[in-house]
């Protein structure tokens, strides 16, 4: 087929909107169209940088976001229909591109000054009011930035794959004022899932019951019978009908905060303290997980090196010690670090690791963005602690740095080429050392890493990092040792 010149696409649209008999309404509809009319608008919109898939004739949900876009970058009212104020716009050639929509609107924001807790004012209000359209603020929006529109904030950075940090920057105010974002229900309904579902949603849905103490089975992203059970009995706690189905109430009862736990009694975990810490600690040292002092603090370090215990014994890599993990660290003859099964045991991890183990990573490193991360780290590996914790927790028992150093070969040229759950390595040599930042990848150019001088899990792009050589890994190398 041919591919139709400006003017062609602008009697197309022109006739299409004389000849629906609706002219004078202003409110043409598109479902039904002509093929050779749809083909006319996407072809367009798809000049314009606001659709991104080739014409095919059919209007669907895409070119109905993409008409949508159009309408809000122009100043038009956003209807998702030709009305005559959009296809005069359409026709005259002079639409906003959505380049130059998306340029316009970063010069504007990237130097506003940031909405925070305190702030009382019309810019906040005006925040709160957007917020509120999109399902993340539910109260009357009054200018003033309390806890409730922290909250909110955070959610909207949350599900629009922003830094979590409760202050409206420049970049979140973009993602919220001037584009069409994910809203609060929208996610809502994509994260539900049931019986035989398999995919993130899935693994985020174990992981929040894990933590909660409902789910004790491994973290593998399938819906079985296991989760389906995990599912009912969190439903029945906290006075939900027990279906067994993660459906949209039940994620925002979790994203709520205020859902009933259960914590058995037997099981020490992340957050705990006192001399039973300190003596899984001790053990922990002893058979060489960890070399840190048996503080009695249940931290992220404490986490990363139960797991990796629990893995070497081939027990569930929960982090949390109960009575099978308490009985493996105190029996005769449990698996140290060095022991040559430990090591084959954690070589066949790596190796035969599954196809959404990087999705994992990401997920994890998402989540901890904007929270505490105060563990001890490697003077030349500045970083590692954060990405062994994530790898760890994903599945990956990543024991030393060296093992990331060694697969991570893939150098980068461009920071658009960093995906979600790449693992990145920033080389900086000084007089006397080579040191190695190291971080997650999240995506458009963007990383996430954590340091002790920071003390923050942070969220940063790549070209804001001094570096003479960058390192990607993407995906764990066959036959690797850690």
């Amino acid at each position: 087929m041919k591919h139709p010149t400006r003017r062609a696409i602008a009697i197309a649209l022109a006739s299409l909107f004389l000849s629906s008999g609706l002219a004078e309404a202003g409110d043409a509809p598109l479902i039904g169209l002509p093929p050779e009319d749809v083909y006319g608008l996407e072809t367009r919109l798809n000049a314009l940088g606001y659709l991104s898939k080739d014409a095919d004739q059919t209007y669907d949900a895409d070119t109905q976001t993409a008409l949508e876009s159009f309408q809000q970058a122009n100043g038009l009212a956003v209807t998702g229909r030709l009305d005559s104020d959009t296809v005069a716009v359409l026709q005259g050639g002079a639409g906003i591109s959505r380049q130059d929509y998306l340029r316009g609107f970063i010069r504007r924001y990237q130097e506003m000054e940031p909405l925070k807790s305190g702030d009382i004012n019309n810019q906040v209000q005006a925040m709160q009011q957007r917020l509120m359209e999109y399902g993340y603020f539910n109260a009357a929006p009054d200018g003033s930035f309390g806890d409730a529109t922290r909250m909110a904030v955070e959610r909207f950075q949350m599900v629009n794959g922003l830094a979590v940090t409760g202050v409206a920057d420049g970049m979140t105010l973009m993602r919220l004022m001037a584009d069409l974002p994910v809203t609060w229900q929208g996610y809502l309904s994509e994260m539900s899932c049931a019986a035989g579902d398999a995919g993130l949603n899935v693994y985020a849905l174990q992981k929040r019951l894990d933590a909660m103490g409902y789910f004790e089975g491994d973290c593998t992203g399938s819906f079985g019978d296991l989760t389906q059970k995990a599912v009912a009995q969190f439903q029945a706690d906290n006075g939900l009908e027990p279906t067994g189905v993660a459906d949209a109430a039940l994620w925002e009862l979790i994203y709520s905060g205020t859902a009933v736990a259960r914590r058995r009694a037997d099981v020490t975990q992340r957050g705990d303290t006192g001399e039973s810490v300190a003596q899984i600690q001790r053990r922990l040292n002893a058979l060489g997980y960890t070399d840190r002092e048996a503080d009695g603090n249940f931290d992220y370090g404490t986490e990363t090196a139960v797991r990796l215990f629990q893995m070497a014994n081939e027990l569930t890599p929960s982090g949390r010690v109960g009575s099978d993990t308490l009985s493996a660290l105190l029996s005769d003859a449990p698996r140290a670090m060095d022991d040559p099964a430990a090591q084959e045991r954690f070589a066949t991890l790596l190796n035969n690791r599954d196809a959404d183990v990087q999705s994992r990573v990401a997920e994890i490193a998402l989540q901890l963005v904007g929270k505490e991360f105060a563990q001890p780290d490697d003077p030349l590996y500045p970083g590692f602690a954060l990405v062994q914790y994530v790898c760890v927790a994903a599945g990956l028992p990543v024991t030393a740095p060296e093992t990331l150093i060694r697969l991570a070969d893939d150098p980068v040229e461009d920071p658009d080429e960093v995906t979600l759950g790449n693992i990145l390595a920033f080389q900086t040599a000084s007089s006397d050392s080579v040191t190695m930042l190291m971080t997650i990848g999240a995506g458009e150019g963007r990383i996430i890493y954590a340091t002790p001088e920071v003390g923050w899990v942070v969220m940063s792009y790549v070209n804001q990092i001094d570096s003479e050589n960058i390192y990607r890994w993407s995906e764990p190398a066959p036959e690797q040792t850690p």
